[in-house]
């Protein structure tokens, strides 16, 4: 069944590029990447749900509590202005630690000091120097270094099918769309965790909910999500009152129904090395109904910050500077070209793809972790060899690309940093940052249909391409801070 997806607004992200004032020549692969630039953004009505559901205070052990200074962010690969700078501040091979309270630890100038999480140095896929074997362990292994041959080649690919999806046979109600999202038997699942924890922390309680009540409390999530007011009671408030959620539910009974809303059972929760085991049923019936939406050959990856400035949630919480939501929860999502997202991918450390729905091969397992993410993502699309990945620097090498290309038969387009791209002979950094090179000057080569290109715009962009070449060259509309 395809559906409208215009109607699902509340499901649906959409991210809107604009440039002005300056023309260049630039080639198609450029071209390609900047129109595929389409950024995944969770949407409110579902993940609007998500800091509710992990503040529940037995989620998480108490911690010791301190400030924390985030680590200096490098330099996009496209610096154009603070808005649209890359948001890659992380080494792509940083592992959480374990969540305990070595975790935070204040230095040794007073309890208030800041710290600053440390991640690992950044190297060269290509090349890791041997360590003691007592060290070894804690480290994945890299896959061994690859004689490859480069020509001063363009790589030639034909197109991509168009994506032409069928029109629905009637038009559904906002309603009909959003339980195709939240389809009712995960929300009588929902119900049913809900009594039962309830009956777990008193078994003589008279709380008791149904589906109907946990659509309204839903609804009054989502709403809020919307019209913002300064603290919870504002809606109910005699001055401030919200007659759209005040004439939906009590104060008292939406306080009482948040405080013990469960999507699974604590006491299976001992036996699962899942860090988010108390809202995996909610994400995995989700995602497993993102899937059944129509894909477009062009897909995109990116990371997606669920927000959350809580204490409760150790390293799970994470920082990334140049999001609009900087501290929260990290989710990698796989999207469409129009922004609608398919798959999730739940950030939690060592632990991060053993409780991802797709398995990863023993060679896969043992790959960075920037690979395994991609690799994780894929997995669950519908026609490989029909789809092109677009990504950012962090997820992007030589490695990668080579190994989506000939195992899955998947193309790819993204930026990437100079020492992960397989040392191809282009010209040195240093040399197009020249004010004498003009800006749009590029060059490339390409070995085994893969296509390694320097350009020259506001800073040196290197992309790897398997999938849009350098041919046609045309002239494109480029932001210009001058004018």
């Amino acid at each position: 069944m395809n559906y409208d997806l215009s109607v699902l607004m509340p499901i649906t992200a959409h991210h809107v590029t604009q440039g002005r004032g300056y023309k260049l020549q630039t080639s198609s692969v450029w071209s390609s990447l900047l129109k595929s630039e389409h950024v995944p953004q969770v949407a409110p009505s579902f993940i609007t749900l998500v800091p509710l559901l992990m503040e529940v205070p037995s989620f998480y052990t108490r911690g010791k509590r301190a400030k924390w200074l985030p680590p200096p962010c490098e330099d996009s690969d496209l610096e154009i202005d603070d808005d649209t700078i890359d948001d890659d501040c992380f080494d792509p091979d940083f592992l959480l630690a374990e969540d305990n309270d070595d975790d935070i630890r204040p230095l040794e100038s007073g309890s208030g000091a800041r710290v600053r999480p440390q991640p690992l140095p950044e190297e060269d896929d290509e090349s890791v120097e041997e360590e003691p074997a007592a060290h070894r362990k804690a480290r994945t292994r890299v896959r061994p270094q690859r004689h490859r041959v480069w020509k001063k080649e363009d790589i030639c690919i034909s197109s991509l099918p168009e994506f032409s999806p069928l029109a629905p046979d009637c038009i559904l109600s906002p309603w009909e769309y959003f339980l195709l999202m939240l389809p009712i038997d995960l929300l009588e699942d929902v119900v049913y965790q809900t009594n039962l924890y309830a009956k777990q922390k008193d078994v003589n309680t008279s709380f008791s909910i149904d589906i109907h009540e946990l659509m309204q409390f839903i609804g009054i999530v989502i709403y809020k999500g919307v019209v913002h007011l300064p603290s919870i009671e504002d809606y109910w408030a005699t001055k401030t009152r919200i007659p759209q959620v005040a004439d939906m539910m009590a104060s008292k009974r939406f306080r009482l129904i948040r405080s013990l809303l469960h999507f699974n059972n604590n006491e299976n929760v001992q036996a699962s090395t899942d860090r988010f085991f108390k809202v995996r049923p909610l994400f995995s019936g989700v995602t497993k109904q993102f899937q059944k939406v129509a894909e477009t050959p062009t897909q995109s990856f990116d990371e997606v910050m669920v927000a959350y400035k809580g204490t409760r949630a150790g390293s799970l919480r994470q920082y990334i500077q140049n999001k609009p939501d900087k501290w929260g929860y990290k989710l990698f999502c796989r999207a469409s070209i129009d922004g609608f997202i398919h798959d999730i991918l739940l950030y939690q450390g060592e632990t991060t793809f053993k409780n991802h729905p797709t398995e990863l091969s023993q060679e896969e397992s043992d790959f960075q972790v920037t690979m395994k993410t991609v690799i994780a993502l894929v997995k669950t699309l519908k026609k490989p060899k029909e789809t092109a990945v677009y990504a950012d620097n962090w997820f992007t090498s030589i490695s990668l690309v080579e190994y989506l290309k000939e195992k899955y038969g998947f193309r790819y387009v993204g930026t990437a940093r100079p020492n992960r791209i397989g040392d191809p002979p282009l010209r040195a950094v240093k040399d197009i940052e020249k004010k004498s090179v003009p800006r749009g000057a590029l060059d490339y080569h390409s070995t085994d249909g893969i296509l390694a290109l320097r350009w020259k715009d506001n800073k040196i962009v290197t992309v790897i391409s398997s999938d849009a070449g350098v041919e046609p060259l045309k002239t494109v509309l480029r932001y210009d801070r001058e004018q």
